[in-house]
């Protein structure tokens, strides 16, 4: 009823302060606190010595790449000898259970110690170091180790890989649980279990990488659905999202999710379907994974190889950044742009467009450059190839060109160049100027052929050379997200779907905070696993009105938060902390 004169005005606010406040009763606010170095509650040394003898110690624990034409079997860390993951700590086999013995950063400038070796991720920011970290090999053992971490109060971190951007890998004096030994591979391609796809389905365990997937993949004439870094583990990414070379016609990570087994906060193992605890696998696809409890498989579905394999084609183009040559990158921009709107769902691409300076006075102090890979789902001389390969013209010759076809998808797997990880802060936000991470947003068809996204990476461009901070810092173009025409839109994932409608995921590293409003200008939406690290209103980027939904699951499996990380989905009435709170 609509309220008229001022005493019904009074009245009526004077209502709603009190549902307020009733309201906020009902929902009790609270910061989570965690166990600190050598506080009461700190594990003793027996209690360590516990949790390592219940962890099968003679049990064989080797992380090792037995080198090319064999699968990665893992991230592997910058400069490591032999492409070795963990600078080779896992070659000659590993300890259930590190201890951390001081409070002094990991890789600075000294000999790192086994402990730091241990638990090597991608940038962890604010010096969040576990105190202990643990290599489960079994279900088992994880639930042993959530129940130790409860006991102890400890914030727990999870990683497969620790490929992770956000820092999502870390908390402050936590007990690190990596799964990375977990390497479960188990095809159901009749689809015995009933899942209801077709090409049927694979469980892996969560220290499965996209390199061993593909690999164990084509043994089986299958692929999976993947993302474009070989080292990149599964359960990261599937949960997270999952963008990639398939995505526009397989569908999202999420969409492929068909099953997970996670230890929750209580130490139960649980499965989850769609028939089974049907609102935490709501959750899981697409919610991100730490937050929830520890993965230990996940079950995706499995998808046959294209007659004709697979066809990917490369193009580099490269001139100035004098008039000229700046005109041209705005055409070819434009017919790119023509070009890639018109593919079918079988295409999905990536490009980067970056600018390094030069001494070469015909250049005016740098050349742009413009690379873009395509796949393909079919062989060269498809009709459809061969259509998009004729129209593939941009008004200037390419630098380079190849066009390659695969048999099976790991056949480029297994030469891909690797994406080492960096165990220092790189990403880490500059106060005042950078807030960290890579910032990213999700751009919808008509604002990529509005040209406005385009016109944004030419003005950060041809910064360079007189702001040298702009050389070689490459803006980052996926056109592999399921906006496409005909896309698979699996409705119940918990992914904003503004995300997954959008065409184009744009990456823009090193984003200075002067410059954040007019990427965010381009869409609503951010992906969650790369994204900036200070970013405002990140609930409502990465999860739109799902967040209120998914909070509610979170509050019903995990009510105490015993697991936390970063910007990720948090019980209803938890302050939410810059950091855990010790």
């Amino acid at each position: 009823r609509r309220v008229h004169g001022g005493r019904g005005k009074n009245e009526f606010f004077g209502m709603l302060v009190r549902c307020l406040f009733l309201a906020a009763l009902s929902t009790p606010t609270f910061a989570k606190t965690y166990c600190a170095f050598l506080e009461s509650c700190w594990p003793t040394s027996s209690e360590v010595a516990t949790l390592t003898a219940a962890l099968d110690p003679q049990a064989t624990r080797v992380l090792k790449w037995d080198g090319l034409p064999h699968p990665r079997v893992s991230a592997v860390p910058v400069l490591s000898p032999d492409d070795q993951p963990l600078y080779g700590l896992g070659v000659y086999g590993l300890k259930p259970v590190y201890t951390r013995l001081d409070q002094q950063p990991c890789f600075n400038n000294s000999q790192p110690t086994e402990f730091c070796l241990a638990a090597v991720r991608n940038s962890p920011y604010e010096d969040w170091n576990p105190g202990f970290v643990v290599w489960p090999l079994t279900a088992s053992h994880i639930q042993t180790a959530v129940k130790f971490a409860v006991k102890h109060n400890l914030c727990i971190m999870v990683a497969g890989t620790g490929h992770d951007f956000m820092n999502r890998h870390s908390c402050k004096d936590g007990l690190f649980i990596r799964t990375s030994l977990m390497k479960e591979i188990n095809w159901d391609l009749n689809d015995e279990r009933g899942f209801g796809h077709a090409d049927g389905n694979v469980k892996l365990g969560p220290g499965i990488v996209w390199s061993e997937a593909q690999a164990s993949a084509a043994q089986n004439n299958r692929f999976v659905s993947s993302g474009w870094a070989i080292t990149v583990g599964v359960v990261g990414w599937s949960t997270g999202g999952g963008h990639g070379p398939f995505a526009p016609s397989k569908g999202l990570g999420v969409d492929n999710i068909l099953e997970v087994d996670i230890v929750i906060a209580n130490g139960t193992l649980l499965t989850v379907n769609a028939t089974q605890n049907s609102d935490l696998f709501w959750a899981l696809r697409g919610g991100g994974g730490s937050t929830w409890g520890v993965i230990t498989s996940i079950t995706v579905r499995a998808h046959a190889n294209p007659t004709g394999g697979f066809t990917q084609t490369e193009v580099t183009y490269v001139s100035s950044l004098c008039e000229t040559g700046v005109k041209q990158l705005q055409n070819l921009t434009a017919r790119y742009t023509s070009w890639a709107m018109a593919l079918n769902n079988r295409f999905s691409g990536l490009v980067f467009v970056y600018a390094s300076p030069s001494a070469d006075p015909g250049l005016c102090g740098a050349y742009w450059v413009f690379y873009m890979k395509y796949v393909f789902q079919g062989s060269m001389s498809d009709p459809v190839y061969i259509q998009a390969s004729e129209s593939l013209d941009f008004g200037m010759d390419p630098y380079a060109l190849t066009q390659t076809p695969f048999n099976a998808w790991f056949d480029e797997v297994v030469n891909q160049a690797l994406e080492p990880i960096n165990p220092t802060n790189v990403y880490k936000p500059v106060p005042g100027y950078y807030a960290g991470g890579i910032g990213s947003v999700s751009v919808s068809r008509q604002v990529v052929e509005s040209g406005k996204m385009f016109e944004r990476i030419i003005r950060r461009v041809t910064r360079c050379p007189s702001q040298p901070q702009y050389c070689n810092l490459t803006e980052e173009i996926y056109h592999d997200i399921t906006g496409y025409i005909d896309s698979p839109q699996d409705a119940n994932v918990s992914l904003n779907n503004g995300f997954r409608t959008g065409m184009i995921h744009y990456v823009s590293a090193a984003t200075p905070y002067e410059e954040i409003s007019d990427l965010y200008a381009l869409g609503n939406n951010s992906y969650f696993s790369e994204s900036a690290y200070e970013m405002d209103s990140w609930q409502t980027r990465y999860w739109g009105d799902n967040y209120a939904k998914l909070q509610n699951i979170k509050s019903a499996y995990d009510p105490n938060e015993v697991f936390w990380c970063y910007h990720c989905v948090q019980p209803r009435g938890a302050l939410r902390p810059r950091s855990p709170v010790v």
